[in-house]
């Protein structure tokens, strides 16, 4: 195996700044990971179907806090809230009227305060020429709404930060369609008030690359804190808690990065992003690796997925702990068809989502584990072929 390419005391002595390079971190190489069975290195699996007397739409969007969980549709018109895997309401305010939306873009969840947060689209005029999103505010589990909050720019992604507060990555200004070079020309890392909306603190300006990508490079972690990953060509953790950003790790994919010049947070967007297209198709072959999703802050333990840049499932693994390194790939269990991959993360536990039907999922020639059985089953007796979670650590 490839040795790492970090300098581990240099690295661990700069926990409290982000002024790092590639030459003080640990190095990722896919060439590196060993493929393995989900059922060999998974522990605290739990199978959830998820309860409902009728059709739940494709999930878009999965939050679960403990025995909570949310999920919106694709289509933008549903919130769903379960607990303990059933059914207990659905937001369904589709409408130009007060209290509606005519979709749904993002959403988040406060346990503390009861409260849904919804990042919608309303009127089509108001939103392309506004300079601020739109969060809808509901109680739950009632699904009332209680009001509406601007927020700066356009969001790309959100969470509750330590139960009263908003994370987001927003773009800055408005998304006119007539001077749309300019008007994305700042990305960054936001937190805002739940109840007025109004800015705390802009931690950092972010790449557009990671604005597009923001929903898969933040994680919820314990206490309502959250981790978030930042892309460069030196990737790098951070803790946000109590209203502070912490950067806590860094690593890189060296040479199969994707080039600095794509991520540079100061470059126009357009040319950006329409360069890293260029990039990608001109050589659809290439080593290309992109990641730090799903990330997940444990004490000393430092964990993320990655995958190539062209390929459909992030299904590598990475972890760093004192100094030693898991890197995996694969995650298929036996008979299924698909690799096991997150869709959301409760504190220090991954959470797939399994949706369909098990005739497309699982090999019919194939041999079960006891775990796939049990999916299988559970699966099979879903009403309407609603969907199943399940929730995992990794060893």
């Amino acid at each position: 195996m490839r040795k790492s390419f970090f300098i581990v005391c240099a690295a661990l002595s700069i926990m409290g700044c982000a002024d790092v390079t590639v030459q003080d971190v640990p190095e990722v190489d896919d060439d590196d990971a060993v493929e393995v069975a989900f059922e060999d290195v998974t522990t605290d699996v739990r199978i959830v179907p998820l309860i409902s007397d009728d059709p739940l739409g494709a999930c878009n969007e999965l939050h679960c806090y403990g025995n909570e969980v949310l999920m919106s549709d694709r289509n933008g018109e549903y919130i769903y809230y379960f607990v303990d895997g059933k059914l207990k309401s659905t937001l369904h305010a589709v409408g130009r009227g007060p209290g509606e939306y005519t979709s749904i873009a993002h959403f988040t969840y406060s346990p503390t305060k009861k409260l849904l947060l919804v990042s919608a689209i309303g009127d089509i005029n108001d939103f392309m020429e506004s300079s601020s999103s739109m969060v809808m505010k509901f109680t739950v589990p009632d699904m009332k709404f209680v009001g509406k909050i601007p927020i700066e720019g356009k969001i790309a992604s959100m969470s509750c930060q330590d139960g009263d507060k908003i994370l987001a990555i927003t773009a800055a200004a408005s998304l006119s369609i007539s001077d749309l070079s300019s008007s994305l020309d700042t990305s960054r890392v936001i937190l805002a008030d739940i109840e007025t909306g109004q800015t705390i603190t802009r931690f950092r300006n972010v790449p557009y690359y990671e604005y597009l990508q923001g929903d898969i490079m933040q994680a919820s972690g314990p206490n309502l804190t959250n981790v978030m990953c930042a892309s460069g060509f030196a990737n790098k953790l951070y803790r946000y808690q109590d209203g502070k950003q912490q950067f806590v790790f860094a690593f890189t994919f060296r040479e199969k990065n994707i080039p600095q010049e794509f991520l540079d947070p100061q470059k126009d967007p357009q040319e950006s992003l329409m360069g890293l297209l260029e990039f990608m198709m001109s050589n659809p072959d290439n080593d290309c690796l992109e990641g730090g999703f799903w990330p997940i802050i444990d004490g000393d333990r430092y964990s993320f997925w990655y995958h190539k840049v062209m390929e459909q499932y992030r299904d590598h693994f990475y972890r760093y702990e004192n100094g030693k390194t898991v890197n995996y790939r694969g995650f298929r269990a036996k008979g299924t068809n698909i690799p096991f991959v997150p869709k959301a993360v409760d504190g220090t536990t991954y959470v797939t989502i399994m949706e369909g039907t098990t005739e497309t999922l699982f090999s019919a020639s194939s041999e079960r584990s006891s775990f796939t059985a049990e999916l299988e089953k559970t699966m099979n007796a879903q009403n309407l072929n609603n969907p199943v979670l399940v929730y995992y650590k990794i060893k």
